[in-house]
């Protein structure tokens, strides 16, 4: 087996160095020279877009991969003093300066989890539920039939109380999408990018649901495009589903 990174497409020869050497400044906990490697419009975004195992020992890249915008994706493999180990893709651009990093995250691209559950109001408890018995529920008004989100406590149309959670097919379109590229929260730490997606259900009268999207980076989104809707299990026992939508 060779150390030797694999090289898909045209890489540029003299990138090999520079990111062999940009992994071991990062193992080594040489601040200074992994900062010097970022793009200097993008180092605060890019401080807080990995997440990396404590008390790392070694590094290696695995693979360099040339893209179809002219960046170069480098994989670098990172393992700590008591054998963990986390691989992150960072983007390489070429600048008037040098070769600089303009996006890292780590692999598999993993979409984030997020606070998810009822609002205060638990108008929206019966969505919650559904989810845990892996279905997605709309509250539709059951007197006139008009489809209502986010809930109500009176149906807005006719103003009856005789509001219903029936089962609708999570399949939509993109009505709206929007890629996350900071961390502005702990837990989003080594999701970045991401994408959330306002999806809209013709079963559910066009009602327009948010989830992050599920494939990794959201590269080719579109409005219009087909989504089908995944519910993922709580992370923890008193936790709750969330809704994630995968580009059909």
């Amino acid at each position: 087996m060779t150390d030797q990174p694999v090289l898909a497409g045209d890489v540029p020869a003299d990138l090999v160095a520079v990111a062999e050497r940009h992994g071991q400044a990062v193992a080594a906990g040489d601040t200074a020279a992994t900062l010097a490697d970022f793009r200097p419009d993008r180092t605060g975004q890019l401080t807080g877009s990995a997440r990396l195992p404590d008390r790392l020992v070694s590094s290696r890249l695995l693979r360099l991969e040339a893209e179809p915008d002219g960046l170069v994706a480098a994989y670098i493999r990172y393992t700590a003093e008591d054998g963990t180990a986390a691989v992150l893709r960072s983007r390489w651009v070429k600048l008037d300066e040098g070769w600089r990093v303009t996006q890292v995250r780590n692999i598999p691209a993993t979409p984030p989890v997020m606070p998810a559950g009822p609002r205060d109001d638990g108008l929206d408890v019966p969505h919650w539920e559904g989810l845990r018995d892996g279905e997605v529920r709309v509250q539709r008004c059951a007197r006139c039939g008009h489809w209502i989100w986010a809930p109500q406590p009176v149906c807005p149309r006719c103003h009856g109380f005789e509001l219903a959670w029936p089962v609708v097919e999570p399949a939509g379109v993109v009505y709206s999408w929007t890629r996350t590229w900071q961390p502005f929260a702990p837990e989003l730490s080594g999701h970045v990018p991401f994408v959330v997606v306002l999806a809209e259900l013709p079963a559910a009268g066009g009602r327009r649901l948010l989830g992050v999207l599920r494939d990794g980076d959201g590269d080719g989104v579109r409005v219009g495009q087909a989504v089908l809707g995944e519910i993922d299990p709580a992370p923890d026992p008193g936790g709750w589903p969330v809704l994630r939508w995968r580009l059909a």
